[in-house]
């Protein structure tokens, strides 16, 4: 049961961080005028979907999570610890993501008797800031590449960990729990695989999604990116915290089973993988730059001064 309260309790308790974080900079950031009506209705529509993210992704889904959990297995403690430890970081990864995807999909079209649109042809890698798609790359790998780890080196039961010295003339047997063994480690593989699928799968409607079309293609695209950024943002500290979660909890086992140095090292870098994740989740994105409308073009005085 440790396991699933380092896991609950730390996870939610950095969300909230964040979130408090996250809707200061939103509140004390100085307002950028919009460029068009459109650009506007665009700019409310995106920050409404990030709040309404993280209010669910905070408040909503483990609530829910609690009641699942308890009317699924109301009698297997065993059963019960396990599904918590998985599903938590499921659930509020995909409440987060699966708020953005709806918000993607209803996003302001174009209205009125005439609509234009430019064709263009939008790639992941053209709206996804590169440097947090690779952080959560990063991120997906190293809890894969732990959690595996975890379940190979764990004991029989799956939860523990058990190691045999010979001392003197006998042979003398550490074992310590909780550990990240298979009992843990496959609810939060498939865990840390649903929320990087979900996340890709929103950078998708973001680059799919209609442009703001009486706007510059730059503002455009930075909207793009800001609601890109938003988006690997909930995905980038549910898998964070999930893998310094497992991080720490196995250095603890490990120092209990006398293994020190590889414990301690494996305590504080959980918990630098965590903290670092809370800094991560909380980078303010670059809003938009404010330009003209699409199709304006210079003018005359702006082509004299070019001259001169």
């Amino acid at each position: 049961m440790a396991f699933a309260v380092v896991i609950v309790m730390g996870g939610g308790a950095l969300l909230l961080l964040a979130a408090t974080v996250g809707l200061v900079l939103l509140v004390t950031r100085g307002s950028v005028p919009s460029p068009s009506e459109a650009a506007a209705a665009a700019r409310r529509h995106g920050t409404v979907v990030n709040v309404t993210a993280w209010v669910v992704a905070v408040v909503l889904a483990p609530l829910a999570l609690t009641v699942v959990s308890g009317l699924a297995f109301p009698d297997d403690a065993r059963a019960f610890t396990a599904a918590l430890v998985g599903a938590y970081p499921a659930i509020v990864g995909l409440a987060y993501l699966g708020v953005h995807a709806v918000g993607e999909r209803t996003w302001p079209r174009p209205a009125g008797p005439v609509r234009r649109a430019a064709l263009v042809h939008r790639r992941v890698a053209d709206v996804a800031p590169a440097w947090a798609r690779r952080t959560l790359h990063g991120l997906v790998a190293a809890a894969l590449a732990v959690l595996v780890t975890g379940g190979l080196t764990a004991a029989p039961d799956g939860r523990s960990i058990a190691v045999e010295r010979y001392v003197g003339d006998m042979y003398a047997a550490h074992t310590a729990s909780p550990y990240p063994g298979w009992d843990f480690a496959v609810p939060l593989l498939v865990a840390v695989a649903l929320v990087a699928v979900a996340a890709e799968g929103v950078l998708r409607l973001v680059a799919r999604r209609p442009a703001i079309v009486d706007a510059d293609p730059a503002y455009d695209a930075a909207s793009r990116r800001l609601s890109a950024q938003r988006a690997l943002r909930g995905a980038i500290l549910v898998i964070g915290c999930t893998l310094g979660a497992v991080l720490f909890v196995a250095g603890v086992a490990l120092q209990g089973v006398e293994l020190r140095a590889l414990g301690a090292g494996s305590t504080v870098l959980g918990l630098l993988v965590g903290l670092a994740s809370l800094v991560l989740a909380v980078v303010p994105a670059q809003p938009a730059p404010v330009t003209g409308p699409a199709l304006a073009g210079p003018t005359p005085a702006d082509a004299a001064t070019r001259s001169a």
